[in-house]
């Protein structure tokens, strides 16, 4: 604890191979900073190419599963939330997938669901999303200017998810994407990283 296993299935950054599980060399290598705090990294192999892939992932001691940096960097990169819990992360990992696989209506709904997911996190359980997003901005979770953002990530899952003339392109679900990644990880990824460094120690020196 706390690597997950999930964190193997992945693209390759050296060759390109698309969800696959990299085998998985070393989870929790740990190496010390000058302030005497510690990194962990995870050393993975790619199957097909034989290129190696690190990942700094979060303490062992810790509950949180994030993964931080991954090195050499991979194409879905602009795409990662650090700090997202498992129950949305599954829909927003679906969503990346499918649309790699380019099924953009089916990316589409997995992003709605994604925003469905986030809501309940926070204990919000709407029949309808149109309720639930309205909730996550009164109580603050988001700002008021993220309603537009909001509405379209919803617009868009509701033409995916129904049979009509209408249909999702490429460009449509992959901006989607991009402010459903946005809105995670003002939700997500600020808290969690402000949380992780009011848990570490301060260098003294810094402060001189």
């Amino acid at each position: 604890m706390p690597w997950s296993e999930k964190h193997a299935f992945r693209d390759c950054p050296w060759c390109g191979l698309t969800n696959t599980r990299l085998s998985v060399a070393e989870p929790n290598q740990a190496f010390k900073t000058r302030t005497g705090t510690s990194r962990y990294w995870a050393t993975l192999g790619c199957p097909s190419c034989g290129g190696a892939v690190l990942l700094e992932h979060s303490p062992p001691e810790g509950t949180d599963e994030s993964v931080f940096t991954v090195v050499p960097r991979g194409s879905d990169d602009g795409n990662t939330v650090n700090h997202l819990p498992p129950d949305v992360s599954r829909y927003h990992s679906d969503a990346i997938r499918v649309l790699r696989a380019g099924v953009p209506d089916a990316a589409a709904v997995q992003l709605r669901r994604t925003l469905e997911a986030a809501a309940a996190h926070f204990g919000i359980k709407e029949k309808v999303l149109v309720k639930s997003i309205e909730k996550l901005i009164s109580a603050g979770h988001v700002t008021q200017s993220f309603e537009p953002v909001l509405h379209h990530i919803r617009a868009v899952g509701n033409v995916g998810a129904h049979a009509s003339d209408e249909y999702v392109d490429q460009q449509t679900a992959e901006g989607a994407l991009r402010f459903t990644t946005l809105l995670l990880r003002n939700l997500f990824e600020v808290p969690g990283e402000l949380d992780s460094l009011t848990k570490q120690p301060v260098d003294k020196k810094s402060n001189d």
